[in-house]
């Protein structure tokens, strides 16, 4: 393809000086909140970001991640409440540390930036508990009764 056939391709508004004034003051605004957030984070060591960061370190094969290793990983999220979007990019943190030969620890204001699951309420889980169990007694119930008539 030639490039006399190629549209050019221009920003709206591009030669405005204000407007793109405007657009650099809010970009370097957000780059530095980015950067003042990230600053600011640490992870506690019983963080699950930060287990599953630790595992999935301990499970690679230089900065490689074989697929059966991957499951266990993803397994390992599913476990501690991480969704799996979260856990493939702690993966992928992980992972990239691993080819910059940097140690795990200089990642954690970027896992910090990946949401931290959501705690499960212990009163809900009791309340799980308690209708499985009487949901079990029901049915134990009425198997009983059966086989007696």
């Amino acid at each position: 393809m030639s490039t006399a056939s190629s549209p050019n391709l221009r920003l709206v508004a591009d030669d405005d000086p204000a407007s793109v004034a405007a657009w650099r003051a809010e970009e370097g605004a957000v780059a530095r909140e980015t950067r003042a957030a990230a600053a600011n984070r640490s992870l506690a060591p019983t963080d699950a970001r930060w287990v599953l960061a630790a595992r999935t370190a301990s499970l690679l094969q230089g900065p490689v991640l074989t697929p059966d290793r991957r499951r266990t990983v993803l397994r390992t999220a599913d476990r501690l409440g991480i969704r799996l979007f979260d856990a493939n990019l702690i993966i992928a943190i992980v992972q990239d540390q691993a080819r910059r030969g940097e140690e795990l620890g200089n990642a954690v204001p970027t896992l910090a930036m990946v949401p931290a699951p959501k705690r499960r309420s212990r009163r809900l889980n009791t309340l799980r508990w308690i209708a499985a169990f009487a949901t079990a007694l029901a049915v134990n119930a009425l198997l009983i009764r059966w086989l007696v008539s």
